[in-house]
């Protein structure tokens, strides 16, 4: 065991405070706070470019221009029948935030305050647990190994505005708040966090009924009160609780189970479950030396992010249950991922102080050298994962067996990561390797801050200068943070066009139909930010599907009805959109499919296709800015660019 504070290593190994008073009697501690800060601000940015409104992101800024122009979006598949909006207050923030800023200010002045208030949680919770250095160091794990669940979603601090990522700065905070044992303010926190993003508060309210009341009856009496109360608002017919008396039937159920397959955990591929995987066996480890304190909290997190991903597999995917469902309990991996995550330096430390782990060492750096890339694409998890656990079994007979490693278990060792790297990296070289090595100078940058991080704590017995180590260390991070700051806005130009236009071009406006939503192929930001009207169908708005039948039944109708298009929506690539089994794509579309597609849908003021259909004439605009798309030809895929967009009205005119 290790005191509270402190991993498990001798006193003489524990770098002590240097105080420097050469020259002007000058008192500076090493490493300095200032320097550990930049170099945490620069972690945090490489990691968290800035690309714009995209992604989750778009389904929050057009809930707030919904908010404030309800007559615009009034038609949009997203809020004919509903949206997530009312599960949260989030518009009644970014709404008049955009009113009074404009679209492209309030979303960077919201992405970088809550981003900021999400690292005042972390610091929160960090100083509860650790001192001294180790706060530091336990920041950076959390920073730069968030990693991607698998290869769809995020686990936690993800780079765009959502209100996920405040309601987990409360979250946070209150974990912060449990630790100190401040069980009214980690409450209140929680309640402020509820309204904001229900589904990331409620593992951190578990959390908090568990550490307080866990042992005790008569909390378990109040839980039962409480379950009381919401079957009663279910039997009421109270939103969202009357969820919880509700399933999917065959049709709706099978339309989620296309748009959003995610969501079932029967349905998660080899990248999400070696996410999965990954987090456990990082907090098994974590547990081994923890103290008194902290291994309760390991274990609790660990319990509730497991939890989640069963209980979500017995109400989702067997029981159908909509509320179960809607709440998608698998995300609350999300505080077990984060919180072992804050371990990883003080694990490391006592490895690299322990002589029988010489193996299991290089092992365990491997990994996460492996896992910092997958914090750039989650597909290299299916190499972290693997080495992970080879480093973990590794470690466990040195640590157990006075002998050291025979030399069969070093071969096998060696076997085993030739042949993990080599199936792997041949699969996603096209992929994942050459994309973020050759594409991504923010590994760069990222391994250089966590470098300089790594001197900072070593220069104090390694031979250095102090004053001149100090000098070029400070050097070295102020080019990495000038060099992180340039490349920070990584929108592209067709992005930037669209967050920054102060109204929709006149050129186009003005050849658009009038009155009736539009489809817009490629990109459902151009009606929703550009010009700032409904938009008819796009795959993006399916994601309703999972808390609406009458809105799935509708897009499910367009979605057939469109998909003979061919369109960009519906390549092969598409997660959300793809083709459905057995059907082929086979040429452009034709003027009789523009035609029954206009019949089929009375609502529908006109479509804006990227290629001109032969036999019709269309209306043309030409883009100031290029617009990029991937294309699919067989198995394999290239980027196409195009200015040119074909306006076609419905109802046809001959």
């Amino acid at each position: 065991m290790f005191p509270q504070k402190y991993p498990v290593v001798e006193t003489k190994d524990i770098p002590k405070v240097v105080v420097d008073v050469s020259e002007g009697g000058s008192c500076t501690e090493k490493p300095s706070r200032l320097s550990l800060i930049l170099l945490l601000l620069i972690l945090w940015l490489v990691t968290r470019p800035y690309e714009g409104i995209l992604w989750d992101s778009e389904y929050y800024t057009v809930q707030a221009l919904h908010f404030l122009w309800p007559d615009r979006y009034a038609n949009d598949l997203y809020f004919v029948f509903g949206s997530q909006d009312q599960f949260s207050i989030f518009s009644r923030i970014y709404g008049p935030a955009i009113a009074s800023l404009g679209l492209l200010r309030a979303h960077m002045v919201l992405t970088v305050l809550t981003q900021l208030f999400w690292v005042i949680g972390l610091t929160y919770l960090a100083k509860g647990i650790f001192q001294g250095r180790w706060v530091y160091l336990a920041m950076a794990g959390v920073i730069v190994f968030p990693g991607s669940a698998g290869l769809i979603f995020h686990y936690y601090s993800e780079p765009i505005l959502t209100p996920r990522i405040l309601a987990e700065a409360l979250t946070l905070l209150a974990l912060g708040a449990i630790w100190r044992e401040r069980i009214f303010f980690s409450l209140g926190l929680l309640a402020v966090g509820t309204v904001i993003h229900p589904l990331m508060t409620l593992p951190g309210i578990v959390f908090w009924f568990l550490w307080f009341f866990g042992r005790q009856k008569t909390g378990w009496m109040a839980c039962a009160l409480a379950g009381t109360i919401v079957l009663g608002l279910a039997v009421s017919g109270v939103q969202p609780f009357v969820r919880l008396t509700q399933f999917f039937d065959p049709a709706w159920l099978n339309i989620v189970r296309q748009r959003s397959p995610y969501c079932f955990i029967s349905q998660w591929g080899m990248g999400e479950w070696m996410a999965v995987i990954h987090t456990v066996l990082l907090t098994l480890w974590a547990m081994q030396k923890a103290g008194n304190k902290e291994r309760p909290f390991l274990k609790l997190a660990l319990l509730i992010g497991t939890g989640g991903v069963v209980l979500s597999w017995l109400g989702g995917d067997l029981l159908n249950n909509v509320l179960i469902l809607d709440a998608q309990l698998w995300r609350a991996m999300w505080i077990v991922s984060l919180i072992s995550h804050l371990f990883i330096a003080q694990r490391l430390s006592t490895l690299f102080h322990d002589p029988r782990g010489y193996h299991a060492r290089w092992l365990w750096m491997s990994t996460f050298l492996l896992t910092l890339l997958a914090g750039f694409h989650g597909g290299y998890y299916f190499l972290a994962t693997p080495l992970m656990a080879m480093a973990f079994l590794v470690q466990q007979w040195e640590e157990r067996t006075p002998e050291p490693l025979p030399l069969w278990g070093r071969c096998l060792v060696a076997s085993f990561f030739l042949l993990v790297f080599f199936r792997t990296a041949f699969f996603f070289w096209n992929t994942f390797i050459l994309d973020t090595v050759r594409g991504e100078i923010e590994f760069v940058f990222a391994l250089g801050a966590l470098t300089l991080m790594y001197l900072s704590f070593k220069d104090s017995y390694a031979g250095f200068s102090t004053k001149s180590f100090s000098r070029i260390r400070f050097g070295m991070i102020g080019l990495l943070l000038l060099g992180t700051l340039m490349v920070w806005d990584q929108r592209s130009s067709w992005v930037k066009s669209i967050d920054e236009a102060s109204g929709p071009p006149s050129n186009l406006s003005e050849i658009l139909p009038q009155g009736r939503p539009i489809y817009w192929e490629g990109d459902v930001t151009v009606p929703w930010f550009l010009l700032r009207r409904s938009s008819y169908f796009s795959c993006s708005q399916g994601t309703g599907s999972l808390f609406s039948r009458e809105t799935a039944i509708n897009y499910w109708q367009r979605y057939r009805s469109f998909q003979p298009l061919h369109t960009v929506e519906f390549s092969e690539g598409n997660t959300y959109c793809a083709p459905l089994p057995g059907e082929k794509i086979s040429g452009p579309p034709t003027q009789g499919q523009v035609e029954k597609v206009c019949r089929e849908n009375p609502g529908l003021g006109g479509m804006v296709l990227l290629h001109s259909i032969e036999g019709m004439h269309p209306k043309i605009w030409n883009s100031p800015v290029l617009f990029t798309y991937r294309k699919f030809i067989g198995h394999s895929k290239r980027w196409v660019t195009t200015n040119r967009f074909y306006i076609y009205n419905c109802p046809i005119q001959k």
